[in-house]
């Protein structure tokens, strides 16, 4: 809604019977997306106990989403590397470290008590993930030379580079807890120069503390107002370093980047091609638009099912009841996980789907999936009371 509302002022550049067909792909995509919030609960209670090989399939589902979520980053890192090598090792290193977080929320919530020297440092992962968040940033500078905000095409380079994605996880992740934290991260964020970083960071920030009760809706309508200016200017400093000149206000820059997301959207609709998953299953995948839309490859933004539709068309439909009944699992589950991927989500909505975001879905679905799995559990009590003898 926001994204429509703000590109207003350029509707008149858009055909009558263009934007109809815009709000009505838009409107049935989100229904569609919406569908799995209004199943009863007794339907998804019956799939629960539904069993394969006589195990139940919630007890199956940690192994489906890692399976999945293994293919999938086995899939990005070969296409960028081509080496088989680091294609296996990126996963097994994901899936390591997801499953260590799984434990610290064990330790966090008590099931895992009186813990040794080296277990104890599970109760200290927040603080750990800050420090692993500056010092990516600051290895990354050093790489580079410079502050990615201040120079286009480093902010361009580190675009695909894993100490950025590093940095952005663990700043986030440290940061949404904690008002120093935050600060930090928030400085950070800005100076690597991505708005996405900055929105979800601030977003989780504030959907974690009013899940606390600690913050009121009115204190967070002030501040998403002030992240409206943050962005602004961001987006103004990084058109300066780019070397381009355009005679355009600060505040006019939101209007006409939500403005050109539609365009994209409206390249789309019309277009008529149908990529066949080399947009949302591709790492570079984003490029591809550009290339195939106005003839250069370039990231752009297309509102959140530009990209699946460009993909799939009207099959893309699909996707989106998919994406609905994923986002409920991941509603359920645990609520830092959710406020972090909420903030994604709305990212999201400018960006559109893409390989890097189904990586983070696979994750949270993969980490929720072992957090109420009893067998998971056994398996870490067993394995503390195995180090402790």
């Amino acid at each position: 809604m926001a994204i429509f509302l703000i590109a207003i002022p350029y509707y008149s550049s858009f055909e009558y019977t263009s934007l109809i067909k815009i709000f009505l792909l838009v409107f049935i995509f989100i229904i569609f997306y919406s569908i799995p919030f209004f199943i009863d609960k007794k339907v998804y209670q019956y799939f629960d106990r539904i069993k394969i090989l006589n195990i139940q399939l919630k007890t199956l589902l940690p192994v489906v989403y890692g399976t999945l979520l293994f293919i999938l980053i086995f899939h990005g890192v070969f296409i960028i590397t081509h080496s088989y090598l680091l294609s296996l090792l990126y996963p097994i290193l994901v899936l390591i470290i997801l499953n260590l977080y799984v434990i610290q929320k064990f330790v966090e919530n008590g099931i895992v008590k009186n813990l040794s020297t080296v277990f104890r440092v599970f109760r200290q992962i927040d603080n750990v993930l800050f420090v692993v968040g500056v010092l990516s940033f600051i290895v990354l500078t050093v790489k580079y030379g410079t502050l990615p905000i201040l120079d286009y095409k480093v902010r361009i380079a580190i675009s695909h580079d894993p100490l950025r994605l590093i940095s952005t996880g663990a700043l986030v992740y440290g940061g949404m807890c904690n008002t120093f934290y935050f600060t930090v991260a928030f400085v950070l964020l800005l100076l690597l120069g991505y708005k996405a970083g900055i929105l979800i960071l601030c977003i989780s920030f504030l959907l974690y503390r009013y899940s606390l009760r600690k913050i009121s809706i009115k204190e967070i309508v002030v501040s998403l107002l002030g992240l409206m200016v943050v962005l602004a200017v961001m987006s103004k400093v990084i058109l300066l370093s780019s070397g381009q000149r355009w005679s355009i206000g600060v505040f006019e820059i939101l209007s006409y980047r939500a403005y050109f997301d539609i365009t994209v959207l409206e390249k789309i609709i019309n277009s008529q091609i149908h990529t066949l998953g080399k947009i949302t299953l591709n790492p570079d995948g984003e490029k591809l638009i550009g290339e195939l839309l106005f003839g250069y490859p370039h990231n752009l933004t297309s509102t959140m099912f530009g990209p699946v539709y460009l993909d799939f068309g009207i099959y893309g439909l699909v996707f989106a009841i998919l994406l609905g009944l994923f986002s409920r699992s991941i509603y359920m589950g645990d609520r830092k996980i959710y406020c972090i991927y909420a903030a994604i989500l709305l990212s999201i909505c400018e960006i559109g789907i893409n390989y890097g975001f189904l990586i983070v879905v696979f994750i949270m679905l993969y980490i929720n999936s072992i957090l109420s799995s009893r067998w998971f559990r056994i398996i870490v009590l067993n394995l503390v009371q195995y180090y402790k003898n």
